[in-house]
Order: C-alpha cells, then structure tokens, then sequence
C-alpha cells in the first residue's frame, strides 16, 4: 500500500509539475503574441522610410513651351535622385513632341484643368486689366487643380526649372516632409488674407520649388476657397485672383506652396514633417542648364544644396567665363559652394590676375 500511495503522489507530482510547464509556455506564448502585434501596431517600423518612399507617387510639372526645350536635361535627375512611378507633364499639345518620349512620362493637355484665355477673360471682366504674367499664375493653379482629378493618397508638384542634385527622403515614420526655407513676401499673405483668415502663420517659408501634396488636403484646401462667399468668381482660381492686390497682379501676387503650407499646418498640425532646405537658385547665371552639370560638379555642390534652379528671369545674364570658374577643379577643391558663391566677385577678381 505503501509503494501505490508514493507512486499516486509520484503522479500528481509529475502531472502538477506538466500542468506547470504547460501553463508558463502558453503564458510565454501570449506575452510574444503581445509583444509581436504592439510592434507592428503602435511602433514605427526601421523601413517605414523606405516603404513610404515607395508608394506610388507621382510627379506633376506644368510645362510652359520656354522651358521645354531644356526640360530634357533635367529628366535624368529626376530619375535618379527620386522615386516616383510617373511623371506627368501638363503642358499645350504643342510642348509635348519637344520631350524625350518615356513609358514614364505621360502628358495631359493643361487646358483640361484651366486655361490662360480663361485667366484672362476673367481678369478683364472683373478686374478690367490684362497681365503677362499669366502662365505664371495659371502654372500654380495646374498644380492645385491636380488634386481634382489624382486617384492617388499623395503626388509631388515639381517646378519645370528645378533638379535635384542629390536623393530626396520626402516621408518619415509614414508622414510627409514640409521642406523650408528663409523667404517673406508681404503680397502672398495678403492674398492669403482675404482667401482664408486668420490661419496661422509660420516663421519659415514653404517656398521650395516643390511640395509633396496630400490629396485630401489640397481638395478640402480648394473646396474652403470655393466657399469664401466674400470673393467673386465660382472656381477657386477665380477667387484667388481676386484676392490679389491690383497693383500686384502682374508681379508676384500669390504662392501656392505658401498657401498650401499654411492652411495644412493650421488644420492639420503635426501631419507633416519639417526640415530645412536648401537651393541654389541662379543656376542659370553659372551653367546655363542642366545638361552643362557633370559628376563632380554634382558631387561639389551637393555639398551645401539640395536643388539647382536655373530660372528664366534671372537678372544677371549667363556668360561663357563663369561657367569656365565655377567648373575649375581647383576652385571647387578649395571652396565649398556657399563660400564660393557668397564671395564670387572676389574670386573672379583673383582667377583673372592669375
């Protein structure tokens, strides 16, 4: 009777022991479950960078036949520093047979969305004047009218005149980057103004030659100015017009990216991300254009910017000598770009005694 009793107190030993060892792995078991699902869920992933980069994006460039016939240059840099899936050019029909033909590149005829000769129809009817600097207006206007008719979450807006020079994160942790930079132009926020009030403003500026859109954003951006009753017109691009100062109209007289950026970061704070950015904007006075860029030229003034403009009003005009300094090895072994650039007169002066 003895030798049963132990091994009945052997067993319930054993089978409590078993019972043990099955209830701590099942409550391992969980607590990885847990861990797992908190990771996925409620912690940034390493990649979330890299996988957001990667969604499809497009890139959205209204085309003025001016600058269409060194566009081409500038595709290569996008291509390279970039990722989109296509690149959308809205232009006049007769700009489009002036590109490089890509499976990626695709054209929309811009009078789809707006058109100059109804800018200035408006214009003379209700601000009796005419302006030359139409496109200029009617560019910014493609870019937020875009939004209408994308089927995409985001797109980037891209000005025909700029190139990366160097690879462009434009998500972080699953949000957008605002890129910013030192600029106040009084105008801008007085349009501003009368569009939208009282919208917070920011201490740095949302000008950036490109902006990476959130779909709804721009839409819900467009539907608010639509729905300002105290400016004339239907279409939100008429009441913009209006809201510019007369006198202003054929200057600088609106900015979308200003706006744009003002009105996401008062409803919207905290969605996008910030940081600085840094262009170089008279690429024109010391390259002409994009195809005069080499490598090492690209290496060395990435070192200070993130982008190259070569804008068509440039007040002073390109010439064969500057190119030839700010190509010349030496120099760009001995200056960073900024310093260079900042202090060009002095050594044009030294390079031509020597």
């Amino acid at each position: 009777m003895g030798k049963i009793r132990k091994l009945e107190r052997y067993k319930r030993y054993k089978g409590n022991k078993r019972n043990k060892r099955n209830n701590r792995n099942e409550k391992i078991f969980i607590i990885t479950l847990l861990i797992v699902f908190m990771t996925i869920v409620y912690y940034p992933n390493k990649n979330s960078v890299v996988e957001k980069n990667k969604l499809n994006l497009d890139i959205i460039i209204p085309l003025g036949k001016k600058h269409a016939s060194s566009f081409n240059a500038n595709i290569k840099f996008y291509k390279k520093y970039l990722n989109y899936t296509n690149l959308i050019i809205l232009s006049q029909s007769d700009s489009f047979e002036l590109i490089e033909k890509d499976n990626s590149i695709k054209f929309i005829n811009e009078n789809t969305l707006i058109s100059k000769e109804a800018i200035n129809k408006f214009l003379q009817a209700e601000r009796s004047v005419n302006i030359i600097r139409d496109y200029w207006y009617e560019q910014q206007f493609l870019k937020m009218a875009y939004s209408r008719i994308c089927k995409n979450e985001y797109y980037l807006i891209w000005d025909a005149d700029t190139i990366p020079i160097k690879s462009i994160p434009l998500f972080e942790n699953d949000h957008p980057f605002f890129d910013m930079k030192i600029e106040h132009h009084i105008p801008y926020f007085q349009a501003m103004e009368r569009l939208l009030p009282n919208l917070k403003l920011s201490d740095m500026s949302y000008i950036s030659e490109h902006q990476i859109i959130k779909t709804e954003y721009m839409k819900n951006l467009l539907d608010e100015i639509e729905n300002n009753s105290k400016l004339k017109g239907k279409f939100f691009w008429e009441k913009i017009l209006m809201a510019i100062n007369l006198n202003d109209l054929n200057y600088s007289g609106f900015s979308e990216y200003e706006t744009y950026g003002t009105f996401v970061d008062t409803r919207y704070p905290n969605f996008y991300n910030h940081r600085k950015w840094f262009s170089f904007r008279y690429g024109t006075n010391f390259f002409n254009n994009a195809s005069n860029l080499n490598e090492n030229d690209i290496i060395w003034l990435s070192k200070d910017f993130h982008a190259i403009s070569f804008e068509k009003w440039d007040i002073c005009k390109f010439n064969e000598q500057n190119l030839d300094i700010v190509k010349n090895s030496s120099l760009q072994k001995k200056y960073t770009p900024n310093i260079f650039f900042d202090n060009f007169n002095l050594i044009l002066s030294e390079y031509k005694k020597n």
